[in-house]
């Protein structure tokens, strides 16, 4: 984490090494202050037992797919998915880790209905300028097939309609890669999957790069200077857990007042 004193002013970003991703311009927009404590001065929420159960059940599709002919029960890959789960050091107090097997099971058996099997890549990274914006932007896929890339989006109440921001992360990859892209959600009963239209592409990818203009606006209004940063945006600490827990938020309060006093 940066060291703020009252004689020393740091960069907002290193402006060699930055890329804009759709996770940063995402938690820029709903909270620069959220923003400016995750990204610039290294305050990160820890993961959660949820968004582990997201991230296993995606590895979990992935490995049955990639190894389907090898796998004769749903035994090992079980172990491979209370491997992963147990190796972010969680205590499982909610069943995530039986959600996660479940939610594997039915993204693959989806993915295999629609015969998209033959994985071309997975969470695989592409970094591209685009005119217009001084910093390239990355993106990771999830699950890549020869004619399209679906994202996996695990949750355990089904949404009634396709988020409006996932929609906006899709348009932008599927600019990026260049390929037709959909979403598929899972619980561990049931499935939603929606393939995106050229008007959703066009709109959401419009709307991702006027976010990143937003951002490199920002940046730039605060001449690159964190301290700056810090005293000319507000703190919210939102409690939305995914945003902040405690302890961050604890210490953002202490920057916040020493930067302002």
């Amino acid at each position: 984490m940066n060291n703020i004193s009252d004689k020393e002013t740091f960069p907002i970003i290193k402006t060699d090494s930055f890329k804009h991703s759709f996770s940063s311009v995402g938690k820029f927009i709903n909270n620069p202050s959220a923003w400016l404590c995750h990204y610039a001065l290294g305050l990160r929420s820890p993961s959660t037992p949820a968004m582990v159960r997201g991230n296993v059940s995606e590895f979990g599709a992935y490995y049955k797919l990639k190894r389907a002919s090898q796998i004769k029960s749903d035994k090992l890959c079980s172990k491979l998915l209370k491997w992963k789960f147990d190796r972010n050091k969680f205590v499982d107090g909610k069943g995530e880790l039986q959600n996660s097997i479940a939610i594997a099971d039915v993204f693959t058996k989806f993915l295999q209905d629609r015969q998209l099997t033959r994985v071309v890549s997975y969470q695989k990274e592409i970094s591209q300028t685009i005119q217009g914006l001084s910093y390239p932007v990355r993106a990771f896929t999830d699950f890549e097939f020869d004619n399209i890339i679906v994202d996996a989006k695990s949750t355990m109440r089904m949404p009634s309609a396709p988020k409006v921001d996932h929609i906006r992360q899709q348009a932008l990859y599927s600019k990026l890669y260049n390929k037709p892209t959909a979403l598929l959600y899972a619980t561990p009963k049931k499935t939603m999957y929606y393939q995106l239209e050229q008007n959703d592409i066009e709109d959401g990818y419009n709307q991702m790069l006027s976010y990143f203009k937003s951002l490199e606006n920002y940046i730039k209004r605060c001449n690159n200077s964190l301290e700056e940063a810090i005293k000319t945006t507000p703190l919210y600490t939102d409690p939305n857990p995914f945003a902040w827990d405690i302890n961050i938020k604890q210490e953002a309060e202490k920057i916040w007042q020493k930067v302002n006093n």
